[in-house]
């Protein structure tokens, strides 16, 4: 997968509560997970993106103008830490 970076800055690190909050928010909590799932769907994947880089934005006072920041970020914290969280008994 190619990452694209915003005119060569280096993307922050998204804050992890938030992140962990779009991940939880978006899978069913209260359905134990299959044992030994590491990924998700892309569909499933693309809109805890979208919650994270939302949180990301809220965090920030939604500043205009950092929206692709905000998405980078959020996909990946998301990509580190989702099998994390998926690998969680």
């Amino acid at each position: 997968m190619v990452r694209k970076r915003l005119n060569n800055a280096r993307v922050g690190v998204a804050p992890r509560t938030a992140i962990e909050d779009a991940i939880l928010e978006n899978i069913d909590g209260s359905k134990p997970l299959a044992e030994g799932i590491t990924q998700v769907d892309p569909e499933l994947r693309h809109e805890i993106i979208a919650t994270a880089a939302y949180f990301i934005a809220e965090q920030r006072g939604f500043a205009p103008g950092h929206e692709e920041e905000d998405w980078y970020r959020a996909e990946a914290a998301v990509d580190r830490q989702l099998p994390r969280l998926l690998a969680r008994d």
